[in-house]
């Protein structure tokens, strides 16, 4: 797995523990967007999608 989706899977865990966008994406350095992209893709792809 290379270091961009072990990024990304991080956002997901996170969101997915802290259920608090707001709180990921100013930790995280990232935006709404961002996050919601790659959350709707993790969950309709599972780790496939965060490619």
């Amino acid at each position: 797995m290379n270091r961009e989706i072990q990024q990304r899977r991080v956002w997901v865990k996170l969101f997915e523990e802290t259920n608090d966008a707001g709180l990921v994406c100013r930790r995280c350095g990232i935006s709404r967007p961002t996050l919601r992209k790659w959350w709707k893709r993790y969950s309709e792809q599972g780790i496939d999608g965060l490619s």
